[in-house]
């Protein structure tokens, strides 16, 4: 009799290529895990009987299972993908074999994003994965890096009833370089939940410790693979280092929002939208501590990047301010308009999206990125940017105070206008992010001017939100699909939203007078 063919849960013969539809979508997890190392011919420190693992509830040890493992990991040339603490690979044997991609740890847990082997076309990454982390790629095509080959015993730590908890992993790793066929040999022990608690993960740590383990050399076999160090930033006391350093930490941050964005987070689009923002708004105040015009390119290209995300965010505040004043009308003129009002807002939200994701894959985003990365690792600095920070950046934040100045008067001069006014307020918000960059280095006064430039800001924003309700209002009220019952009631709404428009303009001023007379302020004056 032939021998049974193993499937999936899909029902796919294995060695066959299922068609699309069988191909089970992209599963998660959460990995909880501690690395560790041992020399090669030392014992694996005994796990049963131990009195700290019966104390927190570990009753016993599985028999070990071993499995051989080959992973091909995946990044572009420049790995990319490993300096933003991301690893991809394509894993066959043991019990997980499959494409794995391993996302930066947050709170000490990873999230591992998985897809079945069949996924892609051959050795191709899959294109689930490789959408995801196109902004984290920069771009760059996704090649073979390096390859992992692992004698893997696995223990299982099990309660009184036979439930796993903790999974100790033996590793006896040889490591390939595929950029220069240099091989590595080691042993990893990893500790990791599976449906146990940190707290049994300390102590079974605590076990191997005590038995001869040591720290992992690195967190990643990838990284020691390829003996790669993420490079560190100067920490001296210079203007130009930290206003480097500061974009450095922006744009690991913008990867992360990146790769939220690509999985569907609405949130994650607000948090790009505002990182953009804050690395153009240094770039912005502190432009002196550079030479030539990378700095001035790359702030265009972040402005544009953040306007891109402003659709979104600018439906949604409209339609939360409306649907909060709908409340007050009556019933049955309320819910036809709120109806309407969620039709409208819904498709402009897709067109926003739809515009928002066109962008994230274009070249002129993905150039942003490199470029980003290329001002980071061989920044322009001028002379001026050798100076002690805490003095350059106070006067750069000077300068850029006095220029707020002038805008603030032109605005007063006629607040009917609102070009002025959303002057002033860009310029306020590009003045915060800067002072808010330079707190760890100017101290208290440095927040204490970033908090009073903030309410400059939010009085702008909401003269400018009331004006965006009152046109999206004036829009709908003469669409074909708004009937007469919504549109009176858009009407209503209308006129509320032009009067806290106005009402906003008397926020700005006493907002400005209040900043104005500051000691803070008046000193950053002189």
């Amino acid at each position: 009799m032939a021998a049974r063919q193993k499937k999936s849960a899909a029902g796919v013969v294995a060695g066959e290529v299922p068609a699309p539809s069988a191909i089970p979508g992209p599963t998660r997890q959460l990995e909880i895990e501690t690395k560790l190392e041992l020399d090669p011919d030392a014992s694996l420190p005994p796990l049963a009987k131990r009195k700290r693992l019966a104390a927190v509830g570990i009753a016993g040890v599985a028999e070990p299972v071993t499995h051989h493992l080959d992973a091909v990991y995946y990044d572009t040339d420049r790995l990319d993908l490993l300096r933003s603490k991301i690893t991809l690979r394509r894993r066959t044997g043991g019990s997980d074999a499959g494409w794995h991609l391993k996302l930066p740890a947050v709170d000490g847990a990873r999230t591992e994003i998985g897809l079945p082997l069949s996924a892609g076309d051959g050795q191709a990454v899959p294109g689930e994965i490789g959408d995801l982390v196109l902004g984290a790629a920069r771009g760059r095509p996704l090649v073979p890096v390096g390859r992992i080959l692992n004698e893997r015993t696995v223990r299982h730590l099990l309660d009184a009833a036979g439930v796993v908890l903790i999974e100790v992993a033996d590793d006896h790793v040889t490591a390939t370089s595929l950029a220069d066929d240099r091989t590595r040999h080691w042993r990893e022990v990893e500790a990791e939940i599976v449906g146990g608690t940190r707290e049994q993960l300390a102590a079974t740590v605590d076990v191997l410790v005590s038995g001869g383990a040591r720290p992992a050399a690195s967190p990643s076999k990838l990284a020691r693979a390829l003996d790669f160090r993420r490079p560190s930033l100067r920490r001296n006391k210079s203007a130009g280092d930290v206003v480097v350093g500061y974009v450095a930490r922006q744009s690991e941050l913008l990867i992360a929002a990146d790769r939220a964005v690509r999985e569907g987070d609405p949130a994650a689009a607000l948090d790009a939208r505002t990182i953009c923002r804050r690395i153009a708004a240094v770039l912005t105040v502190f432009a002196p501590l550079f030479d030539g015009g990378t700095p001035s390119a790359l702030r265009d290209s972040l402005r544009g990047a953040s306007a891109t995300f402003d659709g979104a965010r600018d439906v949604r505040s409209a339609r939360q301010r409306l649907v909060d004043q709908l409340t007050e009308e009556p019933a049955p003129y309320r819910d036809r308009a709120r109806t309407r009002l969620e039709q409208a807002c819904a498709a402009r939200l897709t067109r926003a999206a739809d515009r928002a994701g066109l962008f994230l894959t274009g070249p002129d985003y993905l150039t942003t990125l490199q470029a980003l990365d290329d001002l980071i690792a061989a920044p322009p600095l001028a002379k001026r940017a050798q100076r002690p920070a805490a003095r350059e950046l106070a006067v750069l934040l000077s300068a850029g105070w006095h220029r707020l100045a002038e805008l603030a008067e032109a605005a007063l001069a006629d607040p009917s206008r609102t070009s002025p006014l959303q002057e002033v307020g860009d310029w306020a918000t590009t003045m915060r992010y800067a002072a808010e960059a330079t707190v760890g280095t100017l101290g208290p006064d440095a927040a204490v001017l970033a908090t009073s430039l903030e309410e400059l800001q939010e009085s702008v924003e909401e003269h400018l939100d009331a004006r965006r309700a009152a046109e999206l209002l004036a829009s709908l009220a003469i669409e074909s699909d708004t009937d007469g019952v919504a549109g009176f009631i858009f009407g209503r709404l209308h006129a509320i939203e032009q009067n806290l428009a106005h009402a906003a303009v008397d926020d700005f001023t006493d907002a400005w007078d209040r900043i104005e007379d500051g000691e803070l302020v008046a000193a950053f004056g002189h």
